[in-house]
């Protein structure tokens, strides 16, 4: 018998995905079973509020297999059923569970807040450290918050207690009024001059730290004119719409257009999830030396060369000629 108290520990389970994915609940219990080596043994899976554990039966005498979950066996055979046991494990966790690293009441409500306003969710980028995480801005994939399990001694608290604790950006001409080693403190593992970190444990408001998470938000696009998500992907495709048949733009054109030049990667990142290639002619948008996109949305170089040459703007070598086809609107 294999215990996977341990494997579901820091996961939250979908007991949906348990019925989807073949699970039978009885009297609170769920257990899938699927056979495996030519229908000779069976793979157990049950999951309880009292244990999580699978095991593997030989049919022929319906008894369990215990060598798979004895790490000093070996031989060709016990590899082979080993490693489809354990595929089947994994591939149930990876589908009807989900990661649960982080327990505060502040933290669920940090997470449920960003993936309902952003549609963001957590990212586990260090396979050492399970228990810290971030978020980043789909437009640009800049981090805008960070979640973490750290000792409050490594925020300078003569405590060893460990808590949760989130670290955005900020502006960074305000850090020095904002952070107080109270209730804020200077960004942990973050640059100091332009992150702050706040404990998940009610020292700050909920509502606050919400706004906070907003404004950080909003840093990480790098965007002075101050529109944000939906907005701003429909001021891009608003723009496209004015450019003249016959002429072409660069990004940071459209960027200029917004008001900040800055989000040219911005603003190729819109481009690409472009809803209506001939609502929003996106194909007119170039790089600043005029040449054709690799991954057009809609069919890769050749298609946008194809549609820019229906204009009569001529392609050479995969780029346009942006002194004869830029468009320059007026005021921009």
């Amino acid at each position: 018998m294999r215990n996977l108290d341990s494997r579901l520990k820091k996961r939250k389970i979908n007991y949906e995905k348990l019925l989807k994915y073949g699970f039978e609940k009885k009297n609170e219990k769920y257990t899938y079973t699927t056979k495996i080596q030519d229908d000779k043994f069976e793979v157990n899976i049950i999951i309880s509020n009292e244990k999580n554990y699978a095991k593997l039966i030989e049919l022929e005498n319906n008894t369990e297999f215990i060598l798979v979950d004895i790490e000093t066996s070996s031989g060709k055979f016990v590899g082979q059923l080993r490693q489809e046991y354990e595929e089947i494990i994994e591939d149930m966790i990876s589908k009807c569970t989900s990661k649960e690293v982080f327990k505060s009441r502040q933290a669920k409500e940090v997470i449920y807040y960003i993936e309902e306003k952003y549609g963001d969710q957590l990212e586990f980028l260090w396979e050492k450290f399970d228990d810290n995480a971030i978020w980043r801005n789909k437009q640009n994939s800049k981090w805008y918050g960070i979640l973490l399990t750290v000792s409050e001694r490594k925020l300078g608290i003569a405590s060893d207690k460990i808590i949760e604790i989130i670290d955005l950006r900020y502006a960074k001409e305000k850090i020095e009024t904002m952070v107080d080693n109270t209730k804020i403190f200077p960004g942990y593992h973050m640059n100091k001059k332009s992150w702050i970190t706040i404990k998940l444990d009610g020292t700050v408001e909920t509502k606050r730290i919400f706004d906070l998470i907003d404004n950080s938000y909003k840093l990480s696009i790098g965007n002075k004119c101050g529109i944000t998500g939906e907005k701003l992907s429909q001021k891009v495709y608003e723009y496209l719409t004015t450019i003249p048949e016959g002429k072409v733009v660069t990004y940071k054109q459209v960027a200029e257009s917004l008001g900040n030049k800055g989000l040219a990667r911005v603003v190729g990142n819109i481009l690409h999830k472009n809803p209506d290639g001939d609502k929003y002619p996106c194909y007119k948008v170039l790089n600043s030396k005029g040449e054709l996109a690799e991954a057009f949305v809609f069919g890769g170089k050749e298609i946008q060369k194809e549609r820019l040459e229906k204009e009569g703007i001529k392609v050479i070598n995969d780029k346009v000629d942006l002194k004869l086809y830029q468009w320059k609107k007026e005021g921009v």
